[in-house]
């Protein structure tokens, strides 16, 4: 079971906090004419310390009520709604290392598309699921455990 990184919960709420700062002690000394800049200015700055907060307090929320990534007989889930794509859905499992930023993407075979998205109550479906490793702790332990699963599971599927 891989959980939401506590590092990346940090800085989420160090940049809304520093934000928020910042909107609190610095912006207002400086709107002393109320231009409509500084008023603009003051309102994106706030709406960016609170969408990062937010999101940092949520996910932290999320880490203690024991959300996480994880995979076993059925399949893997991919969202800390619980939501699961099984082992018989995936086409593939590949690792990516975009500019640095790496990510396990996990495909999907494309006769499930529309069953996937019915399951998971969405508009639009998707062709793949994204969970990058900055996001989770340990990602390359479960980009590695979860490689070696897949293979067992398509050994499983040939030899059945």
């Amino acid at each position: 079971m891989y959980k939401i990184s506590r590092w990346f919960i940090g800085v989420l709420l160090t940049v809304g906090t520093s934000f928020l700062v910042g909107v609190i002690f610095i912006l207002p000394q400086e709107m002393s004419f109320f231009k409509v800049s500084d008023i603009f200015l003051f309102v994106v700055s706030l709406v960016i310390s609170l969408t990062f907060t937010i999101y940092g307090i949520y996910l932290f929320q999320m880490r203690r009520q024991g959300r996480h990534f994880y995979w076993d007989d059925e399949g893997i889930v991919v969202d800390l709604k619980g939501n699961k794509v099984y082992w018989h859905e995936i086409e593939s499992i590949s690792l990516s290392n975009y500019q640095g930023k790496k990510a396990t993407l996990i495909y999907l075979h494309y006769t499930h598309h529309e069953s996937i998205r019915v399951r998971f109550q969405k508009m639009w479906g998707t062709t793949a699921y994204s969970i990058d490793w900055f996001f989770i702790e340990r990602g390359k332990a479960y980009h590695k455990g979860l490689m070696k699963r897949w293979e067992e599971q398509q050994k499983k599927k040939h030899f059945s």
